[in-house]
């Protein structure tokens, strides 16, 4: 009986991470998330999908030998033409938001799809939350669709300094625009201050309000107001150790403007 031998060269790796406030990412803390992942895309012919807790392996078609192959054989995996991965993610457990994804795997180095903490996976520590709703509002002369017109995925960025040192904090709305941006790693303030000075950015999309799945890398910076003009970045007085609303900030809310 002659000796075959089969292999399957991987195409490349999709792993899942937790987005940072800085736009890095980084490994999931706890237990993987259970993931219904789902592509929007056909793959090429003879690239298949094998799913599983930390991410996607891609896999080219077996290759078969009539022997064990050689190690220069084994060096030397078939050349392979570049392509790409589209689809969705919907983690089961509900600690992080669903999301659309798009990436162009290698063999060279693995692909990663940022997940960011749904609202029952927020934690909420000692330093507080700022919590929120987030509306669209159309810009003059444009029409909006009939209230509420919720921006439904958008991401909030705080960035600030303390003793020379910056601070950063993030938070990705739901579908229904509510947000909780965690100040986790914000310390005590010293005794001569009372509260921080942070200044807020957003990223958003009104063409995703209300879709049931958001697509995070196609949101883009936007101006929103607080009470008063719309601008690209507004400026907070955030008091630590407390749960901080528009009530709280005494403003009417948090609005986007709407191309």
């Amino acid at each position: 009986m002659s000796q075959e031998s089969i292999r399957v060269p991987a195409a490349g790796a999709v792993f899942w991470a937790e987005a940072n406030a800085d736009g890095t990412f980084q490994a999931i803390a706890g237990a993987p998330p259970a993931m219904q992942v789902k592509l929007t895309a056909p793959l090429p012919q003879g690239i298949v999908s094998v799913s599983g807790s930390l991410g996607l392996v891609l896999q080219t078609s077996p290759i078969f030998y009539s022997g064990q192959p050689s190690e220069a054989q084994l060096a030397s995996p078939p050349s392979l033409a570049a392509f790409t991965v589209s689809g969705t993610a919907q983690p089961l457990d509900g600690r992080f938001h669903p999301r659309a994804f798009t990436v162009s795997p290698t063999r060279q180095a693995p692909s990663y799809v940022p997940l960011r903490p749904s609202l029952q996976g927020t934690s909420i520590g000692e330093a507080g939350a700022l919590m929120m709703n987030l509306q669209w509002q159309p810009a003059s002369g444009s029409t909006a669709p009939a209230s509420p017109w919720p921006a439904s995925w958008s991401i909030v960025n705080l960035v600030g300094t303390r003793n020379g040192a910056a601070l950063a904090f993030t938070g990705q709305a739901d579908v229904n625009g509510d947000i909780i941006v965690p100040l986790t790693g914000l310390p005590p303030l010293p005794a001569a201050q009372t509260s921080d000075s942070l200044t807020m950015t957003m990223l958003g999309d009104q063409t995703q309000s209300g879709l049931s799945i958001g697509n995070p890398d196609a949101l883009a910076a936007v101006s929103f107001s607080i009470g008063s003009g719309f601008a690209a970045q507004q400026t907070l007085s955030i008091q630590r150790g407390g749960i901080i609303t528009p009530a709280t900030l005494a403003i009417p809310g948090f609005t986007l403007q709407a191309s």
